[in-house]
Order: structure tokens, then sequence, then C-alpha cells
């Protein structure tokens, strides 16, 4: 994961990314295009751009400020070969259409604190920066959802044919697409289809589906223990020699070769954990922070030993199960506090707290004032 200040001054030129950005503008205003469609942004708008989306700032009206956060796809890969959590997640994607989306005024500063935690935990990059990180980008994920979800109807009809069958291509990549029956699909001609993605993203059909599927498998090859053809199949190849041809074309590398710590190096560092139940242990604790979990209860879903979910965790976050759900729980508390009207009971309650006195006392104790006094400092 990586956290960017940037300045634009001028119109950019237009791009797309096997990354996933987050963006937050912090100061100025002007006009992005994502697609097709044309978005106003100002101080507090939130992008948030997929692979599949060609974008380009189009006009700049004042200077603009901001902050990126940087992920790339095997961050929300990990969760999706090895938690339940992407279902939930990607029914998110059922609807969401809103690329852009521009904060009220007194979430600005909850908002522009996040980014700059990144930016500040990218700068510092010690042991825990990674756990950090990855606690802001959950924490936008899920200030940005809720947000989209207000909005999605208005925006929803405003996509032209060629921006949703982009975003089609990226959502049933492992199946056996066609032009033809892509085309079927959305009641158009194959050649219609051709030319509207031809001249939004300057790709046919066929080069987007066949770069979406090595994108995803490049991100898969982060995890040793899948192989090549898993990987080949997963992603919507049937024949494996089709797979390394195509992979060896648009990368120059072998499927294997890729996976070689020499040519790794020359990749984009990526976050990864150690251990993958690490990363599922973790996941648990996002999903299950509101209730009364423990290390026991932990050990009962993962069907292991209290001692061992401690040692895995021990081994990657350098603190204890508890520990770690502690650290949690009082990230989301802080978020709650900021960006929500709710009572401190309310906030204890939806933090996983039965009682709103272990609750002050803790909150104190890791961020130095009780939640009331917190809130009137940062007012």
């Amino acid at each position: 994961m990586e956290v960017k200040e940037k300045c634009i001054t001028k119109p950019t030129a237009k791009k797309s990314s096997l990354s996933i950005y987050f963006v937050l503008i912090k100061n100025g205003s002007g006009k992005v295009q994502i697609n097709s469609q044309q978005y106003e942004v100002k101080r507090g708008s939130v992008l948030w751009l997929f692979s599949y989306h060609v974008y380009h700032f189009s006009e700049i009206t004042e200077e603009i400020e901001l902050i990126s956060f940087k992920l790339s796809l095997n961050v929300l890969m990990l969760s999706a070969l090895t938690t339940q959590a992407v279902d939930q997640h990607m029914n998110f994607f059922d609807y969401w259409d809103v690329p852009v989306l521009t904060c009220r005024e007194q979430e600005f500063p909850y908002l522009a604190g996040l980014f700059e935690q990144a930016l500040q935990e990218t700068e510092k990059r010690d042991r825990l920066s990674d756990l950090s990180l990855l606690a802001v980008l959950y924490q936008v994920i899920v200030w940005f959802e809720r947000s989209a979800r207000h909005y999605w109807n208005q925006e929803k009809d405003s996509r032209d044919a060629a921006a949703k069958i982009l975003m089609y291509i990226h959502f049933h990549f492992r199946e056996p697409l066609t032009l033809q029956e892509t085309a079927e699909t959305f009641k158009l001609s194959a050649q219609t289809v051709n030319r509207s993605l031809k001249h939004l993203t300057k790709k046919t059909f066929g080069e987007i589906l066949s770069e979406v599927r090595i994108n995803n498998a490049i991100a898969m090859l982060h995890f040793e223990e899948l192989e090549v053809s898993y990987i080949a199949d997963f992603v919507g190849y049937q024949s494996i020699p089709s797979f390394n041809k195509q992979f060896k074309r648009l990368t120059g590398y072998s499927p294997t070769e890729m996976r070689n710590d020499k040519v790794k190096k020359r990749k984009e560092n990526t976050f990864r954990f150690q251990n993958r139940l690490s990363y599922e242990i973790y996941t648990y604790i996002h999903q299950h922070y509101q209730e009364e979990i423990t290390v026991e209860t932990a050990a009962k879903y993962f069907y292991s030993s209290p001692a061992k979910i401690d040692q895995i965790v021990l081994a990657e976050f350098s603190m204890t199960f508890n520990a770690l759900l502690e650290y949690n729980r009082m990230l989301f508390a802080r978020s709650l506090l900021l960006s929500t009207s709710k009572k401190i009971s309310e906030i204890a309650e939806a933090c996983g707290y039965q009682s709103i006195r272990t609750f002050n006392r803790n909150f104190l104790t890791f961020w130095g004032n009780t939640p009331r006094k917190y809130k009137e400092l940062l007012q």
C-alpha cells in the first residue's frame, strides 16, 4: 500500500491502473472524467477508482491538493481467497455506481484525519504500519460504502453502455465470456460493443478481457500455495498453454518466472501477511468486534486452540488476540465518535463493550482522553 500527496495545476492525461485508488481532495476544485462521465470535485470529494475506470482531471478551477491511497489487487484478493467476508463486501457492488462522493463539511476533519494518518504511517514504516494502514483502509471503505448507498440511485442511469460493459467484464471475467454473449446481455450488437469499448479505452473486448484475467492472475501469484493450473482455471482459462501464452505476451514473463524472487523484486512492493490464517483472524475481528468475542471464541471458530490463535497473532502483529481486538475497537470507536452524533453509551455498545465504565477507561488509556473530552478537543 502506498500513500502520497500531490498538487494538480492543469488538466491531466487519461489513464487507468491495475491498482485500486482512494483519493481525497484536500483543497481546490475542478472536474474529473471517469469513463465517459464528468464529476465536479472540491474540498472533501473522495474518489474510489478501480481497474475498470479510465479517468483524468479534465478541468482545474482552483489548484487541487490531494492525498491518494493506492493498494494492489492482492490486498483484496487475499480476503477473497481466505474468508467469506468478500461475499458480504461484494454485495455492495451490485448497486454501487458512484465513483465520486463529497463528504459533508462536518465529516471532512474525520476523513482528512484518516488520510493524514495513512500518509504518516507510510513515512514511518515500522512493524505496525501495515496494520495501521489496513485499519485506515477499512474505515475509508466503510465511510464510502455507507455514503454511496444514499446516492447510487441518482447516479445509476448516468453511465453509458461502454462503462457498464467494462464493469461487467471485471465482475464476470471468470466465466466463459464471449463478445457475442456479452452483446446479447446488453441487447447490443457485437460491433457496437467493440466500437464503444474502443472509444472509451482504445482496446477491444478481447484485449480488455485478457488484461483483466492476467491482472487477477498476477495478484494470485503472490500466494505460493496456489498452483498455476488452479490460477489459470480460476481466472477463466480452460487451457494451461493458452494461459501461459497470454501471460507471457502481456507481462514478458511466464507465471513461474513471475514467482521468481528476482523478478518479484522488480515489481511493486505490496502488503502481505506472513500467515494466511492471521488475515482470517484479523477479518474475523472486523466482522465480530461488536460482539462479545474472546480468544476462546475465535479458537472455536477456527477449530484451533487459544494458545495457537495467540501464537499466530503474536507472530504477525506483535500483540495478543485480545490486544488486537482492543486496538481495532478503539479505532472504530474513534471513527464513530468523530463522524456520528451517537451517544457515548451507544458507541460503547456498538464497539462491543457491555460497560460504559470499561469503555471510558479503555478509551482514556488508548487515546489519552475520555471520549467526551477527545471529541471536544477536535471540534
